[in-house]
């Protein structure tokens, strides 16, 4: 084998290895483990040891960020696939009204006050403040699923914090493209903004359950066969890449999510179809695969997070830039989830969950890059843009993971006392 194959081939073992000690670390020490391998990322890439040991260096990154949409869109869909398969319909359907306003409320605010600031303090045109708020006002479900699958919380707060990411992650998208496009053309539709919306999200889900609930008919046939979950891995990509096709145009996130959901509840469906046989199957062998595979999607992609971060191009304005940010999220996710605590009814620990769990990712890693391709030559766009929106998203990333990272901990270090406490006062009821 060629060195650079050799190297490749240790790189790429080292990080599973790495992702499956810092898997093991998060269950016994309930420190989540995105931390580890962002930092590892930061580590091999160019700017640090990458260049000098030839790990990943300045052209292979290159090669890289060439499959950057496809790898990055690829993981969403596996990693959501995974988040609908733990979802639980009926509380699904209780807290979704919640977690609509939630969504909308939180991503709203942080794009208002992000702008204004920007705008305010570094002097950016209006717009372009706009549209960097558009892509960091939401959160990210490659974060915020694997967190909050493994956290001891409510279903219901699960359940909220997981659709909360898939609906910001389509209004970032939407919304950051609608302000491209009225960048360039100096044209908005609102009308046009709405249908989009809609379809985007009914459409999607739409398309994604009933192609669920019709690939469980197919298990039906299929059960006991070898390769079961790989040929749902195949149908799961072609409803995803389906609806993303035009006339459809939808989200293969959302198809995604409801087809993971279809699948995860086959009692609910068995129920609302009783005329139609379904046999009442274990598919325990579906969900530990796709937890495997789960585990090595979403190592690799807070690796590459991590090699996304280009030291020699940070200056103090763009860190400083970045931390208002990232100071401005957690203000505003202080304010928006007191507020939905108190219109839900909720507990302090559901309060101090949904705050935790704010980090941005995906599609602000996708969309960070696009403006400078698409507005330059345009009046209100500078070359001194392109560094910042890049090197911004990349530290409000990084911090709003940071925060998430110590948060979920003391969350979950504050349950475990609690319910110490109250195990230790029934025991001395008892006596």
């Amino acid at each position: 084998m060629e060195p650079e194959t050799i190297t490749s081939f240790l790189a790429i073992g080292a990080i599973i290895f790495i992702g499956f000690f810092g898997n093991m670390f998060f269950n016994r020490y309930r420190i989540p483990d995105v931390l580890l391998l962002v930092m590892l990322g930061m580590a091999i890439g160019p700017d640090v040891l990458g260049q000098r040991f030839g790990l990943v260096t300045e052209d292979a990154l290159l090669s890289i960020d060439q499959f950057k949409d496809m790898f990055l869109s690829a993981a969403l869909v596996i990693i959501l696939f995974d988040g609908g398969l733990s979802l639980d319909m009926k509380v699904v359907m209780e807290s979704m009204r919640l977690s609509v306003f939630m969504s909308v409320l939180t991503f709203v605010a942080e794009i208002s006050l992000i702008a204004v600031a920007l705008h305010l303090i570094l002097g950016m045109d209006l717009l372009v403040s706009l549209i960097l708020g558009a892509i960091l006002g939401g959160t990210t479900g490659a974060i915020v699923i694997p967190i909050a699958n493994r956290m001891r919380i409510k279903p219901q707060t699960r359940s909220m914090v997981i659709m909360e990411s898939v609906i910001t992650d389509v209004l970032v998208i939407v919304t950051a493209l609608t302000l491209i496009s009225v960048a360039k053309l100096g044209i908005i539709d609102p009308v046009n903004v709405a249908s989009e919306l809609a379809v985007k999200f009914l459409v999607g889900a739409i398309v994604g359950f009933v192609a669920g609930i019709a690939w469980l008919f197919v298990l039906d046939r299929l059960h006991n066969q070898p390769l079961s979950y790989m040929i749902t891995v195949a149908a799961l990509f072609i409803v995803a890449g389906v609806v993303e096709l035009p006339p459809v145009g939808s989200s293969g996130a959302v198809a995604a999510l409801a087809f993971g959901l279809a699948l995860g509840n086959r009692n609910f469906v068995k129920r609302r179809l009783p005329s139609v046989k379904l046999a009442t199957l274990s598919d325990d062998h579906i969900h530990h695969f796709h937890t495997e595979i789960t585990f090595f999607v979403r190592t690799f992609f807070f690796v590459y997070l991590g090699l996304s971060f280009r030291f020699e191009t940070f200056t103090w304005i763009h860190l400083t830039a970045g931390l208002l940010v990232a100071s401005l999220t957690s203000f505003t996710r202080h304010m928006t989830s007191t507020l939905t605590q108190k219109v839900g009814g909720l507990g302090n620990d559901d309060r101090r969950t949904i705050f935790a769990l704010m980090p941005k990712g995906l599609s602000a890693a996708v969309l960070a890059t696009l403006p400078a391709t698409q507005l330059a030559g345009t009046s209100i766009w500078s070359a001194d843009y392109a560094p910042l929106f890049l090197n911004v998203t990349l530290i409000v990333i990084l911090v709003t993971t940071v925060i998430a990272t110590v948060l979920s901990f003391r969350v979950e270090r504050n349950t475990d006392r609690r319910q110490r406490q109250e195990l230790r006062k029934r025991f001395a009821e008892e006596r």
